[in-house]
């Protein structure tokens, strides 16, 4: 089935679905913020290329309704039967991924990277020839996260790729990988998606009416993960941080360092709290100047009580500075220490003496 459900990349995909059918490079790398469908994309691209049915962008899967993909594990004989899937047998051993030759990798539960056992897994499966479909797939999620001996494992693989094999690495922040991955991959850039496609994702998937979904899409960052994050009961910290903004002039060391190790403790919580933070502010300065109605109402008089007493210049800094954190924290840098000086320094502009 076409991937109907597919909002704002429809001509990226495209072009790739033209290009994997006449000339495909060996190894791509889908890079952007989290949530905007890299992986819905590369998923699509694998199951076009395996499916036994109908290959190509007319692939018979569904990918975001698939009752594989959602099921729970199979049942014990004698109880009910598990949910039964309309798509062909290679679709079906794609999404629970044990297609004998399309091979999966991400973290594995409870790990903060892609370990070199898993990528030299790969590796051994890529060097034997396909049982099945024309060419082996192999798709590495949270590429970002391969630690330097997974990277330094896989090269080799890239610089003498087997000659049927197609490798996609999904990642976040392409600046976490070594320059000789990025430079034998071919690069694919996702944008964030636009705030209306995000309000029809969460009007389709969660059943919100339009005024609510697109409050929530505004605050989403380009991110429909995010966004539906806030609509299942596991909303980010908004009135914490606004309250923490509110208190920001008056912030010492000690205060800082608490709000650091609270929001920004991790490398991913610390890069999604820096795009929340100047997504925020940014919100701050349109009620200041344009007096809009989108924000949702259980932070609004917070919003506008902080758009009162905040100075334009001070709002634009602190956009700017986050905007500079979050891009350090995908460079490598201490999250830590980057949240840190970001308080500190949004004090002092807060206090008008930067």
């Amino acid at each position: 089935m076409p991937l109907t459900e597919l909002r704002g990349h429809r001509h990226l995909y495209a072009e790739l679905q033209a290009e994997l059918a006449s000339r495909p490079s060996h190894g791509y790398l889908f890079s952007g913020p989290r949530g905007v469908g890299k992986s819905l994309v590369a998923q699509a691209l694998v199951h076009g290329l395996l499916c036994e049915r109908s290959p190509g962008p007319d692939f018979c899967c569904t990918p975001h309704q698939c009752p594989v993909r959602t099921q729970s594990p199979p049942p014990r004989r004698g109880t009910e039967a598990a949910l039964q899937c309309e798509c062909c047998a290679a679709c079906v051993q794609v999404a629970l991924h044990v297609h004998p030759d399309f091979t999966f990798v991400g973290r594995a539960a409870n790990r903060t990277d892609v370990l070199i056992e898993q990528v030299r897994e790969l590796i051994a499966r890529l060097g034997t020839k396909s049982s099945r479909a024309p060419r082996r797939l192999a798709l590495i999620d949270d590429a970002e996260t391969l630690n330097i001996p997974a990277q330094n494992a896989l090269l080799k693989t890239l610089e003498e790729p087997p000659g049927d094999a197609i490798i996609f690495l999904i990642a976040c922040g392409d600046r976490m990988l070594l320059d000789t991955i990025r430079s034998r991959l071919r690069p694919v850039r996702f944008g964030p998606l636009s705030i209306a496609d995000i309000a029809a994702i969460l009007t389709a998937r969660a059943g919100l009416d339009n005024e609510r979904a697109l409050a929530l899409a505004r605050l989403s960052r380009g991110s429909a993960s995010r966004a539906l994050a806030m609509v299942e009961g596991t909303p980010p910290p908004i009135d914490q941080l606004l309250q923490a903004l509110k208190r920001a002039p008056e912030l010492d060391f000690i205060a800082a360092r608490d709000l650091a190790e609270e929001f920004f403790g991790s490398r991913e919580q610390a890069s999604e709290t820096f795009e929340l933070m100047a997504r925020l502010l940014e919100e701050i300065l349109a009620l200041k100047l344009l007096k809009t109605d989108s924000t949702p109402s259980e932070v609004r008089p917070l919003m506008i009580e902080l758009g009162q007493s905040l100075s334009i210049p001070a709002l634009l800094e602190g956009v700017e500075l986050a905007v500079r954190a979050c891009r350090a924290v995908e460079g490598m840098a201490n999250p830590r220490l980057q949240a840190e000086q970001w308080w500190m320094a949004m004090g002092q502009a807060l206090r008008g003496t930067s």
